[in-house]
């Protein structure tokens, strides 16, 4: 009897464990965004490439605006021309590391994957950034799902999304690694 009742316990509680947090959804244009990211990595075309990132002037501008907006409660003087060349300078080091990174996962997937030509969105995947003013103008933890051309899922996972004048764009970096994702039975 106390076994039959501890299957009865543990089957209705494994799908509660097995339950997943409900998924944020992502906006269309991010959606969009994540497709094309997809489509420049399949024609390797490294211009394209750098156009799903705001810019590091864009995001310069960006930091300076907010220091200048701290500067008035402040303790300590800041020094917002100082500010932007540091942003400034993160964000190009961002961008380089980007793309090398995005040629290793172009190599990583041709090598053990196949055609890289045949790589497919499945979807995107993005947690709210809780820090944002607006948040949902920015988000946390973008992660990319795809199919290779073997029909492995894999993902690539990148720093964030912002939208910024109405416009979204990725911003940070692209993580160090190419997830496989196993399918679950």
């Amino acid at each position: 009897m106390r076994l039959l009742l501890c299957f009865i316990v543990a089957s209705c509680l494994v799908p509660v464990l097995h339950a997943e947090d409900p998924k944020t959804p992502s906006p269309p244009e991010l959606k969009a965004l994540a497709e094309t990211l997809v489509n420049t990595i399949k024609s390797k075309d490294d211009a394209a490439l750098a156009t799903c990132w705001h810019s590091p002037e864009v995001m310069a501008k960006l930091k300076a605006d907010e220091a200048l907006a701290a500067s008035g409660t402040s303790p300590t003087e800041i020094n917002v021309d100082k500010e932007r060349e540091k942003e400034l300078k993160r964000r190009e080091k961002d961008m380089l590391r980007n793309k090398q990174r995005i040629d290793e996962i172009r190599a990583l997937i041709t090598k053990h994957f196949g055609d890289i030509s045949a790589l497919k969105f499945v979807e995107l995947e993005v947690d709210p950034d809780d820090d944002a003013a607006d948040p949902e103008a920015a988000f946390d933890e973008v992660d990319i799902h795809l199919l290779a051309s073997d029909g492995t899922k894999l993902r690539i996972e990148l720093d964030d999304a912002l939208r910024i004048d109405g416009v979204w764009k990725f911003k940070g970096r692209v993580e160090d690694k190419l997830c496989i994702e196993l399918t679950v039975p």
